[in-house]
């Protein structure tokens, strides 16, 4: 039977925290690619509108790397969160011999 992974809390933690504020990143890129796109078809820019498709296309990319580079960077520490049989096995007997010593 598999067992369940366990993951040291505190990087577990810093790891969500950072792939939540580069999501938010991603979709500010595209909510900008997306006003500059669409005030200059509108009129509203004196952007040509060739030009605002390229800036929407420009945005909209890096949005895309940034998503794809937070999900690796994601999984890259989730893997280094990790906590293996022999780190639990060592803290397990550390914590036996303070108690020994308690005692």
């Amino acid at each position: 039977m598999k067992q369940k992974k366990e993951y040291d809390p505190v990087i577990m933690g810093k790891a969500i925290s950072h792939m939540a504020l580069r999501v938010v990143v991603s979709g500010y890129l595209a909510y900008l690619a997306w006003k500059v796109l669409t005030e200059a078809l509108n009129g509203g820019s004196p952007i040509p509108d060739w030009g605002a498709w390229l800036i929407f296309l420009a945005f909209v990319a890096a949005a895309a790397y940034f998503c794809v580079y937070s999900w690796r960077q994601y999984k890259k520490a989730l893997k280094s969160s990790e906590i293996s049989d022999s780190e639990e096995s060592n803290s397990l007997s550390e914590a036996q011999e303070k108690d020994d010593e308690d005692n």
